[in-house]
């Protein structure tokens, strides 16, 4: 277990993994089609670019939206 100080290193790193993988494998699909080098790449090529583009854009993000989606739902 990690202590609570890398909370938001350690959730930023997930998700932008999870969305960034999902993603650049969608994209590369739509403008590759599942032709032979179709994983190459998208896993060496496509998924890598997009998790460092995701990573600094959630970091950045993540915060902000957190502020906004609160200041948007009624409270208890």
């Amino acid at each position: 277990m990690f202590p609570k100080k890398f909370y938001r290193l350690i959730f930023t790193t997930l998700m932008s993994l999870t969305m960034s993988f999902m993603m650049s494998g969608i994209i590369t699909y739509l403008n590759l089609g599942f032709s032979s080098d179709f994983f190459s790449q998208w896993l060496i090529h496509s998924f890598p670019k997009a998790w460092v583009a995701a990573f600094v854009v959630a970091y950045i993000v993540i915060p902000r939206v957190a502020k906004i989606s609160e200041a948007l739902v009624k409270k208890d």
